[in-house]
């Protein structure tokens, strides 16, 4: 049996440091990967809406509506109030995540309703059908639901990609407000 040349142990030798010295790199960075990778999602921030749906109660003409008493689970986490300007329409926006972990909105204003309906629901949107209780039920040009209830100088639109039966609940717990 020959004996390895020089060339050919020096090879395997190099081979071997260049593995060497990779080890610890590569080891380095898995750590750093391990040590900085993401975390959990930010957790939901749930607000009080209280003040901008009674803000938009003391200067809307009509009577504002908002959720009340909504069954465990459901968290507000954003609300704003769209405020008449030179005596324009005035609106109130509450968003929710539902106890599934949606997305639902109530919207509330006195933008005429047609173009409530675009300005919240997008073009494409379809009318469906008339729920028992007068609600109209649309489907969005993204397939989402949305429930509209429309009385007087007033439009209401439950919407989001909450499933129908949410948006329900959601509709169901909105009471007057006075402001």
């Amino acid at each position: 049996m020959p004996d390895q040349t020089p060339a050919s142990r020096r090879q395997r030798s190099t081979s071997l440091d260049l593995l060497r010295s990779l080890l610890p790199l590569v080891v380095l960075i898995l750590v750093m990967a391990w040590l900085y990778r993401p975390s959990d999602p930010a957790p939901v921030t749930e607000i009080d809406p209280g003040p901008a749906v009674n803000y938009a109660a003391t200067i809307a003409d009509f009577d504002v509506l908002a959720a009340s008493e909504l069954p465990s689970g459901w968290l507000p986490t954003s609300a704003r109030v769209d405020p008449d300007t030179a005596g324009g329409p005035v609106g109130v926006t509450v968003g929710y995540v539902t106890p599934a972990g949606n997305f639902a909105q109530v919207v509330h204003s006195s933008v005429p309703a047609a173009q409530l309906l675009v300005d919240v629901l997008g073009e494409g949107y379809t009318d469906i059908d008339i729920d028992a209780d007068g609600w109209r039920r649309f489907e969005t040009g993204k397939g989402e639901q949305a429930l509209v209830l429309s009385s007087g100088d007033s439009t209401v639109v439950v919407t989001g990609s909450a499933d129908l039966e949410e948006l329900r609940v959601l509709a169901a717990a909105l009471r007057p407000v006075s402001g």
